[in-house]
């Protein structure tokens, strides 16, 4: 895997970011190749389709974890509890998992 095409893919550049910020980008990259499949099928549905229900996640467990990592985040939709949706880190994971797909085609 290139690692400056998994940086390139969160718009990170290696001669113009700092060494902090080029350091927790590497530790984002190892974490999502870590990730399950509960895990990645779950960042996908919510990046592509989401917010989603509780009842349309792919994986309530994988959901939990990627909740308390911060990659998604529960919210209210239209004053309707129960709703799941990307944060921003979980849209750099979504990027991320497509650049590791494109990689192995």
């Amino acid at each position: 895997m290139n690692i400056k095409k998994l940086l390139s893919a969160i718009h990170s550049d290696l001669s113009l970011d700092s060494a902090e910020e080029i350091k927790s980008n590497i530790e984002l990259i190892a974490r999502v190749q870590e990730m399950s499949g509960g895990e990645r099928e779950t960042i996908e549905a919510a990046f592509t389709h989401g917010p989603l229900y509780d009842g349309d996640v792919p994986s309530k467990s994988s959901r939990d974890i990627l909740v308390k990592d911060g990659f998604i985040a529960k919210v209210v939709v239209k004053g309707e509890d129960g709703f799941n949706a990307c944060t921003y880190k979980g849209r750099w994971a979504y990027r991320i998992l497509k650049a590791m797909d494109d990689d192995t085609k």
